[in-house]
């Protein structure tokens, strides 16, 4: 640590006057590399939520519609991006509901409802879609088992206190009197770049 403190100073008048491009491939190859993904709770009117059963992945086991990030997307971008892709419908997002970390992997789980189109999978990835309760869902990684349970619990809980928008639907943002609710609502969805129309009704 010692030789590296006198070292420092004549190390950062390198590094300051090295061209942005050399500092970037430096950076690049001495951080660790994360793939963003985001995927998430899609429900139709009835708050029936719709999961898939995905060609490349284990085999039998269901998930929610998701992908990964590309350059440029915001994690709403994203999800909207591959619903439309694999299953040819327009959504909205109601709000971030938590995140997971691991080693390589950054994980985005979001909540939102199916605004328009006409359902039908992409048959290169998706080998089935259907709609499920909340009390009877297939086999699932138990992580975004929990992730589901928990996300029909915050909106029992956002109904049992008046938290539904002016369409009568439930509202995870917060209450009618401005209390946040258990998820994160309209200020963490804008900075995750939320589009208008992806907010639940103040």
């Amino acid at each position: 640590m010692g030789q590296f403190a006198v070292a420092a100073p004549m190390l950062a008048r390198i590094w300051n006057r090295a061209p942005n491009w050399l500092r970037g491939v430096i950076t690049w190859m001495i951080n660790g590399k994360v793939m963003v993904g985001v995927c998430g709770v899609l429900l139709d009117d009835s708050d029936q939520i719709l999961l898939l059963r995905h060609r490349f992945h284990k085999a039998g086991y269901w998930g929610m519609p998701g992908g990964w990030l590309s350059p440029g997307e915001t994690i709403c971008d994203c999800w909207r991006r591959e619903i439309k892709e694999e299953l040819a419908l327009e959504a909205v997002v109601d709000t971030v509901v938590c995140h997971r970390a691991t080693r390589r992997t950054l994980e985005f789980f979001l909540l939102g409802r199916i605004s328009g189109g006409q359902l039908k999978i992409d048959p290169v990835e998706i080998l089935e879609a259907h709609f499920f309760c909340a009390e009877e869902l297939p086999p699932m990684e138990s992580y975004h088992v929990r992730v589901i349970e928990e996300t029909f619990n915050s909106l029992r809980e956002a109904e049992g206190t008046g938290g539904v928008d002016s369409s009568g639907r439930t509202r995870v943002g917060g209450d009618e009197a401005g209390e946040a609710s258990h998820y994160p609502g309209r200020e963490v969805l804008e900075k995750a770049g939320g589009a208008k129309g992806d907010f639940p009704v103040a």
